[in-house]
């Protein structure tokens, strides 16, 4: 499922400056731009080669701001939070605890939360035509 969720993003931001990302323990970015990763990932390969894709092209970014989208394509939804608030952290990943993994990604920086809804309604709506339940949520 990851692949296919992750097929839907690249193609809906593309030619968006928005980026892959995860961050450390004290809200330090790291990412790579959504329109270069997409055009070297392979959406059919395993979960975690396409994880690995993507953070070999993360850079440090510093502190973040406006909002960011977290992706779960296991539990199907998208949550949109604002960058400098810590949402999702992966208790076994001590150096980058809010980071990308198998099950879930996290994209950003969006202008505004408007525009993070748009695109992933976009998506959802997508998912749905393929007798999917996404969910999008912002908090």
């Amino acid at each position: 499922m990851l692949g296919k969720v992750l097929k839907l993003v690249c193609e809906n931001l593309g030619d968006r400056e928005v980026y892959f990302l995860e961050a450390d323990g004290e809200l330090n970015w790291f990412g790579a731009p959504v329109g270069e990763v997409c055009s070297k990932i392979d959406f059919n390969a395993k979960n975690s080669e396409i994880i690995q894709a993507i953070k070999s092209e993360l850079k440090e970014l510093g502190k973040g701001e406006g909002w960011v989208v977290y992706v779960d394509p296991i539990n199907m939804f998208a949550d949109i939070y604002e960058a400098d608030k810590p949402r999702y952290r992966d208790k076994w990943n001590k150096d980058r605890p809010f980071n990308l993994s198998p099950m879930s990604l996290r994209v950003g920086f969006f202008a505004s939360r408007n525009e993070a809804y748009d695109v992933f309604l976009r998506i959802s709506k997508k998912l749905k035509e393929e007798d999917y339940k996404f969910d999008v949520i912002y908090t």
